[in-house]
């Protein structure tokens, strides 16, 4: 008998408390093992340096960015 038709089979015999926990589990394990499609949320920081300038709102180029019919 395969693990599977086991499964199945004590499946049935299963509290709900007990039926509840199970599928958080399988949830948790197939978000687990869907985790190879990787996200860059998923990558630790970068560590580029210190700060050579930083950004003040002169240094906003937003405005500049935008076509002149949308200038604000």
């Amino acid at each position: 008998m395969s693990t599977l038709a086991e499964i199945e089979m004590a499946v049935q015999h299963l509290a709900a408390g007990e039926l509840s926990h199970l599928e958080r589990l399988i949830h948790s394990l197939r978000v687990r093992h869907s985790k190879k499609q990787r996200s860059a949320f998923d990558l630790a920081p970068l560590q580029l340096g210190k700060v050579l300038k930083p950004l003040s709102a002169e240094a906003d180029l937003l405005e500049e960015m935008l076509p002149a019919r949308l200038t604000f």
